[in-house]
């Protein structure tokens, strides 16, 4: 696959934090943005699978749309692992968490997926993202996916299922954030009772947007907790059959393919996002999967909350030092 790398030059994060407290304020009453030591985000109600989000933080995009539209590519198939490699990650420790879609190739059909993933190398081993049986891996991933046979249409908590997913495997494209895992400073972003338009990472996007504007891009990654409130999610169904394809209106392919449900709290959403596009590379913006912590039918591709005068977030966020573009479209 193709990998090419792109350094960065992040602010620190003294500085980003009031620039995200002031943009979050234009859209809720009320809204914070601190550098704290991160908490041990295992711990729920986060359950990711590494303490926190600190040492050598990176971002990656993976693949893309082109990949599933307007014809699904089924050579576009990744491991979570070879891609930490790609990312130029230790193998002796790292983590990544992000959104991308479900391995088709190992669950049967398509779906939503939360990448949630640790490694470390077990004593006595040479570590090699080649050789799995050298490392140990905590996977928390889940699959969020629409239950076989659910009819169409806005959706109910019944059509969806959340789960673990059986490998360490994706397809067809993925937004990661990857780090060693560590604990150390990271910014604490709070936001409740929405005024505003925006949902909370594009709130944020839009902030760093305007203060940086073309002279620097910001990519950060983390976890955000929905603490009250209800919001819009999708999942996407199966591949439509082979008379279905291609997909040659985008639009009803959102509308009628596509499945939406709503959420309510808590739920959990791990995100990557970027301020700007630099250098053209055709990055996904924003992207952000969640998850119910307690399994059951929460979870897929987070739009926007619903009721803002109720909803309430926290986050745990961190900035990239290095962006990888692989295997693009």
């Amino acid at each position: 696959m193709a990998v090419t790398i792109h350094p960065l030059t992040p602010p620190p994060l003294s500085e980003l934090a009031p620039v995200i407290s002031r943009a979050l304020k234009q859209n809720f009453t009320h809204a914070s943005a601190q550098i704290i030591q991160c908490p041990d985000l295992r711990q729920p109600p986060f359950g990711l699978a590494a303490p926190g989000l600190c040492g050598d933080p990176v971002i990656a995009d993976v693949g893309g749309q082109a990949n599933l539209f307007p014809t699904p590519n089924f050579n576009a198939k990744f491991s979570l692992l070879s891609l930490a490699k790609d990312m130029q990650m230790s193998p002796e420790r790292g983590f990544v968490l992000g959104a991308g879609a479900a391995p088709w190739q190992d669950i049967g059909h398509n779906a939503e997926l939360a990448p949630n993933l640790s490694w470390a190398a077990r004593t006595g081993e040479r570590a090699d993202f080649r050789e799995e049986g050298s490392l140990d891996v905590v996977n928390g991933t889940r699959v969020v996916e629409v239950v076989q046979g659910a009819e169409k249409g806005e959706e109910t908590a019944e059509a969806i299922k959340c789960r673990h997913s059986p490998t360490a495997n994706c397809a067809l494209m993925v937004n990661l954030f990857g780090c060693r895992g560590e604990t150390g400073p990271v910014m604490k972003v709070t936001a409740r009772t929405r005024i505003g338009v925006e949902s909370f990472t594009n709130a944020i996007r839009a902030g760093l947007r305007q203060h940086y504007g073309e002279d620097r891009q910001v990519s950060l990654g983390g976890v955000f907790l929905l603490k009250a409130g209800r919001a819009k999610f999708h999942v996407m169904p199966d591949f439509p059959r082979p008379e279905e394809l291609p997909f040659t209106d985008r639009k009803k392919l959102e509308n009628e393919w596509l499945r939406y449900h709503t959420c309510e709290a808590p739920i959990v959403c791990l995100t990557v996002f970027h301020s700007a596009d630099l250098e053209g590379l055709g990055l996904r913006m924003e992207h952000t999967h969640c998850f119910d912590l307690d399994g059951g039918r929460k979870g897929g591709h987070y739009h926007y909350d619903l009721d803002g005068g109720d909803v309430e977030y926290e986050a745990y966020l961190n900035v990239a030092e290095t962006l990888y573009r692989i295997d693009r479209p």
